[in-house]
C-alpha cells in the first residue's frame, strides 16, 4: 500500500475550480487506489487560510470526503525538513529572483534605502517535502520543481 502525501495546491485546485483541478481530481483518485492519501497538519492550517471552510468540522468533512488523513510528522521528517530549509537559505540570492526565468535584481525601500531580501518559500513547504520524503511514498503537488530539487529522494506527482 502506497502513501501519497497531498499538497496544498492540489486540495485548492479543487475548491477553486482552477486550471489545475481536473489534474488535480485523477490524480488524487489515482493515488486512492494505491493507498492511503494524507496531509500534515502545515496544510490543514493552509486550507483553513483559504477561507473555504467555516470551522472544522466543515474542513473535516471535506477531508473525510476526499478519504484524507491528517498525519503528524515524525522526528526525522521535521529533521529532513529543516536540513532543507537551511540549504535553501544557503542558496537564495540576496535579491529579488524571477520565480519563471530566475533573474535576479536587487530592490531597495524608498524610505530607508535598505535592500529587500525575500523569502520565495517558506518554512511550512519544507515541512510538506520532509514529511513526504520521510513518512509517505510520494508527494501530490504542482510545484514538483521546487520539491524536486530540495527533496531529490521523493517521488513527486503532479
Amino acid at each position: 500500500m502506497t502513501t501519497t502525501a497531498v499538497d496544498t495546491n492540489a486540495l485548492l485546485a479543487l475548491l477553486y475550480d482552477d486550471t489545475h483541478a481536473d489534474n488535480a481530481e485523477t490524480a488524487l483518485r489515482e493515488a486512492y487506489r494505491r493507498g492511503r492519501l494524507v496531509v500534515t497538519p502545515i496544510v490543514y492550517s493552509e486550507l483553513v487560510a483559504s477561507g473555504t471552510f467555516d470551522d472544522t468540522d466543515a474542513l473535516d468533512r471535506f477531508l473525510a470526503d476526499m478519504s484524507i488523513d491528517v498525519a503528524e510528522p515524525s522526528r526525522q521528517a521535521l529533521f529532513c525538513a529543516g536540513t532543507a530549509f537551511d540549504t535553501y537559505t544557503d542558496r537564495r540570492p540576496d535579491g529579488l529572483q524571477c520565480p519563471e526565468c530566475g533573474t535576479e535584481r536587487v530592490a531597495a525601500c524608498p524610505d530607508c534605502d535598505h535592500e529587500f531580501s525575500p523569502r520565495q518559500h517558506i518554512a511550512a513547504d519544507f515541512l510538506v517535502g520532509g514529511h513526504a520524503t520521510v513518512d509517505a511514498d510520494e508527494l501530490l503537488t504542482f510545484d514538483q520543481g521546487f520539491y524536486g530539487s530540495y527533496f531529490p529522494d521523493l517521488a513527486v506527482r503532479p
